[in-house]
């Protein structure tokens, strides 16, 4: 596991980028066939990928000519983005501004929630433009090994924890999956062991 040094924020920033361009070909795979295809039954025409890290949905994405903006808050992960060809941009404090109100159809969270240490604010932002009836997909590792696995992880979600946070912001679950196998042995031993949630914003919001 990546230990990241507890320096300025440039530093750990290039060392968690390096760390996630060193994925193995089996994780990129897993991601490919386990994963991405189950998101395309909720894209719209205007999609986001809220945390795109180096831009793996975004390249799957535009392999099927499906329309996803990435942003995230670290610029090495958006130097790498532009430098595969995506369209990914950096997330600053005032990205989404008053005036970017309900304009997505999807936004996918895969694996970021747990990187935030305070998601309130975050939250209120993507319910803020997320349109009525739209969808939000967040994944999170709630096995404790993949938990583990990543330094950059701040809070721990399981399912029940999850719901409560989301049902906040009027967002309702319509389905969930787990990868690769809602199995015990994969929970307890896999660090890919992932819950996937699809939340619908409400109509009334």
């Amino acid at each position: 596991m990546l230990k990241i040094k507890k320096t300025n924020n440039r530093l750990r920033n290039k060392e968690y980028s390096e760390y996630l361009e060193s994925r193995s070909l089996l994780g990129i795979l897993y991601k490919l066939f386990f994963i991405y295809p189950k998101f395309f039954k909720y894209f719209g025409a205007n999609n986001l990928d809220y945390g795109c890290g180096i831009g793996d949905l975004l390249y799957f994405s535009k392999l099927f000519n499906k329309k996803l903006l990435g942003v995230d808050p670290n610029k090495f992960n958006i130097s790498v983005c532009k430098n595969r060809g995506l369209n990914a941009n950096y997330l600053s404090n005032n990205f989404f501004n008053s005036s970017k109100k309900e304009i997505y159809d999807c936004i996918v969270m895969d694996n970021v929630l747990e990187h935030i240490s305070k998601p309130e604010k975050t939250l209120k932002i993507i319910n803020q433009i997320l349109k009525k009836k739209a969808f939000l997909i967040i994944g999170v590792p709630v096995g404790k090994v993949g938990f583990l696995a990543d330094p950059d992880h701040k809070i721990y979600y399981d399912e029940k924890s999850l719901d409560q946070k989301l049902n906040k912001y009027s967002l309702s679950k319509e389905s969930f999956f787990y990868v690769p196998f809602n199995l015990k042995f994969f929970r307890d031993q896999s660090k890919m062991f992932c819950f996937y949630a699809i939340y619908k914003k409400d109509a009334k919001c």
